[in-house]
């Protein structure tokens, strides 16, 4: 196999993104030009087999670890055997690979670290009528009674700022970890931030990054009150018809444990998104 390295231009490399149903937040130009600001070495490489370009691949590089998240993105249809192939020529360097795979994928070089975990995936190109249709009837008539009181709007820039600073003290406080908030403030491939104020205070926001056709919810926050009225509710749906409007079609509502976090996973599937599987995060074996 030949891999190739940091030779595609950004159309270039859209472009063969744009191919997956679900382009991948990790896979996508603007999530590795936001590493490189924080000061992590970012590489891309397209992977051709007897001519052919089969995957690419956006790989974290630090310290003589790689890491690759959501990915590589297929190009072709190739067989399980042909990808733990392709991933083991990526691990042919002075450290370790890391992989998780936005799809399954096991079997000899790879060994399994992280359990596989599952995504919220919800299709927002249908009309509203449909999307509000497609909602679960108890999310819907929670957002109907919450949109009487709840009514999101666009976060400037101190607004959106003061959004970060409450999730990064709820973060701390309970100890789960995420993506640096203060990537929202320079992404480059847009975003949608919405808000709810009440009492002369913000009161809850969500942030939504945009990644070609699809979008991944980034971060959120709300407050006691906010929690009491289902203002994430209102928020959701208002950004996701905003990003609709915005040419996305795919929205990536993160995470699914309906073991540890019941009622988020149930807040997420409510709007009829469909669970959808990863692989398990495993160390290749350089072949």
């Amino acid at each position: 196999m030949d891999i190739r390295w940091d030779q595609a231009s950004e159309d270039e490399w859209q472009a063969r993104m744009a191919c997956h149903a679900h382009m991948p937040l990790r896979q996508d130009w603007a999530f590795g030009e936001a590493m490189r600001r924080l000061g992590v070495k970012t590489g891309r490489a397209v992977i051709y087999d007897a001519g052919q370009a089969i995957a690419a691949v956006q790989v974290l590089q630090r310290r003589g670890l790689q890491i690759i998240g959501q990915g590589p993105i297929w190009l072709a249809e190739v067989p399980p055997a042909r990808k733990r192939r392709a991933l083991r020529c990526l691990a042919r360097h002075a450290g370790a690979t890391i992989v998780t795979p936005d799809a399954p994928l096991s079997g000899w070089g790879m060994i399994p670290l992280i359990t596989a975990k599952a995504s919220a995936l919800w299709r927002i190109d249908g009309t509203t009528q449909a999307l509000r249709q497609g909602l679960q009837a108890k999310w819907r008539n929670r957002l109907v009674k919450a949109e009487k009181t709840v009514k999101p709007m666009p976060l400037a820039v101190p607004k959106l700022q003061a959004l970060l600073a409450q999730e990064a003290a709820q973060r701390r406080a309970r100890g789960y970890g995420n993506l640096p908030g203060g990537m929202a403030l320079d992404w480059s491939g847009g975003i949608v931030a919405l808000g709810w104020h009440a009492g002369g205070a913000l009161q809850a926001g969500m942030v939504f990054l945009r990644h070609g056709h699809c979008a991944s919810y980034f971060l959120g926050w709300a407050s006691p009150a906010a929690r009491a009225a289902f203002a994430h509710g209102p928020i959701l749906w208002q950004a996701a018809l905003a990003l609709r409007d915005r040419g996305v079609q795919v929205l990536d509502l993160g995470a699914v444990n309906t073991e540890n976090g019941a009622g988020l996973a149930h807040f997420k599937l409510g709007t009829g998104a469909s669970v959808v599987m990863a692989g398990a995060t495993s160390l290749i074996v350089p072949g």
